[in-house]
């Protein structure tokens, strides 16, 4: 490694970029982590205000036993953090006609539900007589569930889901790359009602590992699961510290940073681009043979964030669950809203509440870019007529996220596969865009991309 300031180099302290680093560091590889803002997580960021608890990215984390990300969670330290759900949570409503419905959570509640008709239940009981897909090119999430499922379940189980988890909408998403487990099912089980049955039958019977069932955060919020991973790391982070471009050495990489306005350079062995598409695209702009074209050719959802707290007696609604979602049909102005003061405890003051309100995506961009008080007034308008708060809030804050989430949009596994091959031997990326967008797909694409690297040289440090 002589000559090296260090065997590797990972650019980006999100998720991925620490998952990164901590797998090379257990492996005993020397590592570096430079992260261009102030702090580490990304997307993941906690801040407190007045009292609120503020997430400007994931609210929650759901892990299984076999994710990767479950051996960060067994230190001790953070365990003690971890703060399972409400039992509430289970409740999901569900918008339809302006009035709030739960989604059904038992035989007897589907049968009942306001969000079905008579054949939206049937279509949903019958999709075990419909037969798997064979061939053919690949469908969107759009219309594999309304081959399976039929036009009800898309329009208020689906959609509004996806609302929720991509912001986005299910005719843009490649069932494929988005929901890999739909289309798992359907090839190994027939069907997605036996596939789930028998999945729900095998994970009963695995060790329950580290983190709880279900979805929890900390006690600090998520910036809690940061802070552990960046405090195993410890000097091996520099903060503040912005990449500018990179070379290819004829052995290894030399890269261009800038910190406190002075440009600085450092070599290394082997080089990890834990950041978002664009941003690797733009660091790989002057690489002719690289995947920068592909890079810039993943969309991103830009999202706005409201966070509205208000006295408990000023909402109507008994917020008795995890939140709201509003499927396409409904027109709505919002997304979404979280209960964020019943989820987790410690979210809102004494005798106040906090809703979290989601509000652009795909389908509302010109929203996502409305001035703050044209947002404030669509968000409290939406929070009247379907939560039934009465008053102005007692805070109100702001977050915007210009690409938030990556969409996984039709042709995306064949990109992804074409992003890899074009990479040199010695360079990695890592990041939401590649496997899935959730915390624990991020964490494992770090680990993949680390392993990757440890790999060709045989699985040894170098």
């Amino acid at each position: 490694m002589a000559g090296f300031d260090c065997d590797t180099l990972v650019v980006g302290g999100g998720v991925s970029g620490l998952a990164a680093a901590l797998t090379l560091k257990n492996r005993g590889v020397d590592v570096r982590l430079l992260e261009s803002r102030g702090y580490l997580g990304g997307a993941i960021r906690t801040v407190r205000e007045e009292g609120y608890l503020l997430e400007f990215g994931p609210n929650s984390l759901m892990v299984r036993p076999e994710d990767a990300i479950d051996t960060v969670l067994a230190d001790p330290e953070l365990r003690a953090r971890i703060v399972p759900a409400s039992g509430l949570s289970k409740n999901r409503y569900v918008v339809k006609s302006g009035r709030l419905y739960p989604v059904p959570l038992s035989p007897w509640a589907f049968l009942r539900t306001p969000l079905l008709s008579w054949r939206g239940r049937r279509d949903i009981l019958s999709e075990w007589k419909v037969p798997p897909r064979t061939g053919g090119p690949e469908e969107t999430l759009s219309h594999f569930v309304r081959r399976r499922l039929g036009e009800e379940a898309l329009d208020y189980f689906v959609d509004p889901f996806v609302k929720g988890v991509y912001a986005s909408h299910p005719d843009l998403l490649s069932v494929e790359a988005a929901f890999p487990l739909l289309v798992r099912l359907e090839k190994e089980h027939g069907g997605l009602l036996r596939g789930a049955f028998k999945t729900f039958l095998k994970r009963r019977k695995r060790p329950s590992g580290s983190a709880p069932r279900g979805i929890f955060s900390f006690t600090g919020g998520m910036t809690d699961l940061v802070e552990a991973m960046g405090k195993r790391l410890g000097e091996d982070v520099g903060t503040n510290v912005d990449v500018i471009k990179y070379t290819r050495l004829e052995e290894g990489f030399r890269v261009a940073l800038m910190y406190d306005e002075t440009e600085y350079y450092m070599t290394s062995r082997r080089l990890i681009l834990a950041t978002s598409a664009p941003q690797a695209a733009e660091l790989l702009e002057g690489d002719p043979d690289g995947p920068s074209s592909e890079l810039k050719a993943i969309p991103y959802a830009p999202v706005t964030i409201a966070y509205a707290g208000f006295l408990r007696e000023q909402v109507t609604h008994p917020l008795d669950g995890f939140g709201l979602l509003c499927p396409t049909a409904e027109n709505r102005k919002v997304l979404g809203v979280i209960f964020s003061s019943t989820l987790f405890p410690g979210r809102a003051p004494e005798g106040k509440v906090l809703l979290t309100v989601f509000v652009g995506g795909m389908t509302g961009q010109k929203l996502a870019q409305s001035f703050d008080e044209d947002l404030e007034r669509i968000v409290l308008r939406e929070l009247t007529e379907l939560l039934g708060v009465k008053g102005a809030p007692s805070f109100f804050r702001i977050h915007r996220w210009e690409k938030a989430i990556p969409q996984l949009i039709l042709g995306h596994g064949e990109t992804v596969r074409t992003i890899r091959k074009k990479l040199p031997s010695g360079l990695r990326l890592a990041g939401n865009y590649l496997d899935g967008i959730s915390i624990a797909r991020a964490f494992a694409s770090g680990v993949r991309a680390a392993e990757e690297l440890l790999s060709e040289d045989g699985g040894t440090p170098g």
